[in-house]
């Protein structure tokens, strides 16, 4: 899925306008100069987790889980330092789910580079919005 279709969907699911919502999203401060400048490139996992935390946080007044200790079960979750909390507010809050590399589960990891399914991408939406 295209960060420009992730945004699409996102403003079409919660009733967002589109038109003009790069500027607004980033004086709002839930989008960045990079949704734009990679509108055209596939979004990455860690960029869905940083827009749907900061919608959250920002446009829906929701406020952050402090104890983040719990995500730290994710192998890679300070891979990226600057995304790590984005990462733990929706892991946490069900909305985006870890993948498991064992069968036993002791191996949890987030795959902040990885792309997901347009499917998984709007699921990821609507669990954050409801």
């Amino acid at each position: 899925m295209l960060t420009d279709d992730f945004i699409r969907q996102l403003c079409s699911l919660s009733g967002e306008l589109y038109e003009g919502i790069y500027l607004e999203g980033r004086r709002q401060g839930w989008l960045e100069e990079e949704d734009y400048l990679n509108s055209s490139k596939d979004i990455t996992r860690k960029n869905v987790a940083r827009i749907l935390h900061l919608y959250l946080l920002k446009r829906r007044g929701m406020k952050d889980i402090g104890d983040i200790a719990e995500a730290y079960k994710l192998r890679d979750l300070f891979d990226c330092r600057v995304c790590a909390n984005h990462v733990a507010q929706v892991y946490l809050r069900g909305i985006m789910p870890a993948k498991n590399l064992s069968k036993e589960g002791e191996f949890l990891w987030f795959d902040l580079d990885g792309k997901d399914s347009i499917e998984d991408n709007i699921e990821y939406i609507k669990r954050a919005l409801n």
